[in-house]
């Protein structure tokens, strides 16, 4: 029995961790199925830096820190590293199973005779017992008709599908951090374009007013300029709200707290995208290879059909060997003319061919019920391609139309600048009226507006066509 013990003890000393935070002997490997950290994928050479700082974000370290803090992307690695433990529990199916049980009890059994019939009336007679017992178990699947191959093949693909979606998940934290960012840009930019249009209607305000005072002007000028300037401070104070909202956006991106400080650098940015010069059918074509999104779909299509191959194999024999190894030590304290049992061993070894017969039908629905998911998973996949052609050729078409904007409003911008220029001096010189530079005013103003948004849609096509290829990525890593 103590050599029993001393086995039992020794496997499970050998087996068990020795804390909570201890890592298991990773015997097939599976750890290195996946990345290494949640933003490895992405980062390539670079590293992730340290939250801390109170200079401005350039770009990229916007990116990077959204790369490595934010929760999605914890979320993606935590669930590959669930799967590829999956993947573990599918390989240790091809090895024995051994299991060890062990006790001690101890009984008593007390009976009362009554011999009162023979006038000597009743007599108690108590017996006591112990026993202590151990058992090793060995159990060894040897074939199983393909049941096996199936899991394991099944869960490497759900695998590969969940490496995919932390592509995927990355991309998504790449795209929203330098949607944040740019949004921020854009946010000061419209601040700066709404003080410069408050300070354009002060000064008119002061030229209509002196005019007025002077008995030159009109009370209606005076009044449409202080309406105006009135008007732009409300655009001001708008623009600033929007700017700090837009500072919280870019905050929680990078895995901080909304009322989080940020501040980004003001120097313009050069993204290494490439200039996709290609047509837009081979940007479809390129997608429908490497968006991370099709990658995961096709993976959980080739895994349901393992599943039906697993759901078949489960109606099927199974054959495996069997062993045990038994020890008992009971004690027996009962009437002196009992002989005692002071030790009992066992051992049995064999083939066992487990057949089903019948389990009420339950395999064929097993079988449809996997090949349902097939035809589902088919199905999702389709609807993918679909959607991945749409928006590339959207992000495409969008591309297009906010690249030849950007000289549009550039131009458009100049122009109402000239423009104000001529009906500012023009009112000077009392052969303009006022109507006129306030439509100057209000004409410049929009073009402001105008070249922040086309800027802004410009960057955000450009994010969008590379995040729907699948093809983000830091370009300082490379």
């Amino acid at each position: 029995m103590s050599r029993i013990v001393l086995i039992v003890w020794c496997f499970s000393a050998l087996l068990a961790p020795q804390s909570a935070n201890a890592q298991w002997p990773d015997v097939y490997g599976t750890r290195t199925l996946v990345s290494s950290t949640p933003a490895a994928p992405l980062l390539k050479k670079a590293s992730c830096m340290a939250d801390a700082s109170d200079y401005p974000l350039e770009l990229e370290v916007a990116i990077l820190r959204a790369v490595c803090a934010n929760p999605q992307a914890r979320q993606a690695w935590a669930n590959a590293r669930a799967q590829a433990a999956a993947v573990g529990v599918s390989e240790a199916a091809y090895l024995p199973t051994l299991s060890a049980t062990g006790g001690y009890e101890r009984n008593t059994l007390s009976t009362t005779y009554d011999y009162s019939a023979f006038g000597i009336g009743s007599q108690r007679n108590s017996q006591n017992s112990s026993n202590r017992y151990g058992m090793l178990n060995l159990s060894w699947v040897l074939f199983d008709f393909g049941k096996r191959g199936a899991a394991l093949r099944q869960a490497r693909l759900l695998l590969a599908a969940a490496n995919a979606s932390q592509d995927d998940a990355l991309q998504n934290v790449f795209f929203d951090a330098a949607r944040a960012w740019y949004a921020v840009r854009d946010s000061q930019a419209s601040v700066d374009a709404a003080r410069k249009t408050e300070a354009i209607t002060k000064e008119s305000l002061k030229e209509s007013t002196a005019k007025h005072d002077a008995g030159a002007g009109t009370l209606s000028d005076k009044l449409q300029a202080q309406t105006s300037y009135r008007r732009a401070v409300l655009d001001r104070v708008s623009a600033e709200g929007d700017a700090r909202a837009a500072a919280g956006t870019l905050a929680v991106v990078m895995g901080l707290d909304a009322n989080t400080p940020v501040q980004i650098a003001a120097s313009e940015p050069v993204m290494d995208h490439g200039e996709f010069g290609q047509g837009v059918d081979q940007l479809i074509d390129e997608a429908k290879t490497r968006q991370p999104k099709l990658v995961a779909a096709r993976a959980r299509l080739d895994a349901a059909r393992a599943n039906v191959d697993a759901a078949r194999a489960q109606g099927r024999p199974t054959i495996s060997l069997r062993s045990s190894l038994t020890q008992n030590n009971p004690s027996y304290q009962q009437q002196p003319q009992s002989i005692p049992v002071t030790a009992s061993r066992g051992s049995a070894i064999g083939i066992q061919v487990t057949v089903p017969l019948f389990e009420g039908f339950a395999s064929g629905y097993r079988v449809a019920q996997a090949q349902a998911q097939v035809d589902a998973q088919e199905a999702d996949l389709q609807n993918t391609e679909l959607q991945v052609s749409l928006d590339v050729w959207k992000s495409y078409q969008s591309l297009q139309t906010d690249t030849m904007n950007l000289d549009n409003s550039k131009d458009l911008l100049a122009d109402a600048q000239r423009s104000l220029e001529i009906s500012r001096g023009r009112y000077k010189a009392g052969v303009g009226t006022f109507t006129e530079l306030l439509n100057a005013q209000t004409a410049l103003a929009d073009a402001q507006k105008q070249r922040v948004l086309a800027v802004s849609k410009w960057h955000t096509a450009r994010l969008r066509l590379a995040a729907s290829l699948g093809n983000l990525g830091l370009w300082g890593a490379n």
